[in-house]
Order: structure tokens, then sequence, then C-alpha cells
């Protein structure tokens, strides 16, 4: 997809979307906010709450959400539809231009839905960080609100001013015989799209948090291993960023 390396096999027949070159015109991306293309071809967004959100070929509907019950998820595997994206390669380009805050994150996350108030057990995700000043980290939402981090570690330097390509991997696993999720950052600091790097990895192997029977887990801190139908692509306190070259594909386990 636009000649970036892909990390890790496409799963035969399933899900994959890339930004389209009219981004204005692609069904199953919303950024929400309005987003204007730049001379280059890449896209400028002025918010300072992004939430641009990618959808399967299923589309999304909450009414097509039977349950959030946790234990039932685990069990069938997805949240609305079969092919909700689960076991992701999501991959962006960024360029941090003007930000009133320089510790905030772009967080590309996915294994939910929307996330508002209104339906918190909707909200789970796997949220991969990426911080204007180099550091990185996972949390981990087990519903809308209820989150749980792992340290920072520090990747690169500001990002602010040049462009980067960072990737969220997620993935279902399993650890002493039991389902687990391997989850991983990776970052392009050169933005040449073939040198990446590693930064950050994190197994869930159930022993990490502890709020799933808010929303009828049996196992507090079992780990999201169910789809969800929205991929986003998150960042916050940023006034000015470019953006290209996104896309979610959906890989093997």
């Amino acid at each position: 997809m636009f000649g970036v390396t892909m990390l890790y096999p496409t799963k035969p027949g399933g899900e994959s979307w890339a930004l389209a070159s009219d981004a204005l015109r692609d069904s199953r991306f919303d950024p929400q906010k309005t987003i204007t293309r730049n001379a280059d071809g890449s896209w400028k967004m002025r918010s300072t709450q992004v939430r641009m959100e990618v959808f399967t070929s299923s589309g999304y509907d909450s009414k097509k959400i039977p349950t959030y019950d946790r234990d039932v998820l685990a069990s069938r595997g997805y949240m609305q539809s079969p092919n909700d994206w689960k076991n992701v390669e999501m991959t962006g380009f960024v360029k941090v231009n003007a930000t009133g805050n320089t510790g905030d994150n772009f967080a590309w996350y996915a294994r939910g839905g929307r996330h508002t108030d209104s339906i918190a057990c909707e909200g789970s995700s796997y949220k991969g960080g990426l911080h204007y000043d180099g550091r990185v980290r996972w949390e981990k939402e087990t519903w809308h609100v209820s989150y749980d981090n792992v340290p920072y570690k520090t990747a690169t330097s500001s990002l602010k001013g040049r462009w980067v390509g960072f990737k969220a991997v997620m993935r279902n696993t399993s650890a002493n015989g039991k389902p687990a999720v391997r989850l991983e950052l990776w970052l392009n600091d050169s933005a040449d799209k073939r040198t990446w790097k590693k930064v950050y990895e994190k197994l869930d192997d159930g022993s990490w948090g502890g709020d799933a029977n808010h929303c009828g887990g049996s196992a507090p801190a079992m780990p999201i291993t169910w789809g969800g139908p929205i991929a986003t692509f998150r960042w916050d306190s940023a006034t000015d960023v470019d953006f290209k070259w996104l896309s979610v594909r959906e890989i093997t386990e």
C-alpha cells in the first residue's frame, strides 16, 4: 500500500483499507472534522480533538451489536460482525506542525466501536501511543473510560516539523495455554516507507488491568481478544497536523 513496507502477512480474504486518493469520497473513512488536501497530496487536520474512524466493509451500526458481555464477545470473537477489525496492522504517516502540548500523542486503536459515555462497554480498545516528544506506550481500555497503561519508553526525538511513520500491531496468540494478545509499536523515523524499527512490545496474557467485570466479564483482567467494527486514528492538542498513507489491514494470527 502506497509503497509502504508491510510487516506481517495479510489474512487471505481478510479486511483491508487504505486512504483513498480523494479521502472526502471514502465511505469507509470518517474523519469527523474538516480535512483539506495539501499541495503534495497529503492531508491537513486543524482540530485539537481528532478521531478519524475507519470501518470494515460491513460498516458500523451499534444496533447490530446484540451484547457487550465480555465473555460472549471473547467466545465468538467479534462485537458487531465476523469481519470486525481484530488482528490488524494499522499504519499512518504524520507530521506535527503545531501543538499546544508536546506531551500529548497520536493513538492508533481498534477492537471496539464508538467511545462514548452513553455506551461505555462498546468502547474497548488497545491504544498504541506515539507522543509528540518521542515517547511510546500501550494503553488497554477495557471500557470507556477505564484505562491501564504500561511504562513509557523513549523511541525518538521530537516529532515537530517532520514526517514519521507509525504502526500499531495487535494479534491474538496464546500464553501458557490461554488466550493472549501480542501488541507491537513500530516506527519509521526517516519516513522512507521501508526502515521500520520495533519500539515497543507488550503481551496481554490476562494479568494486565482488571475491570472487565464491569461489562460482564468473569475474569476481570481478561485480554481483549475480540474484533470491533471501528479502527481509529486519534490525536489531541495539536493545532496543525499533516497525514498521509493511512491503512488498516487484517493480518494472520
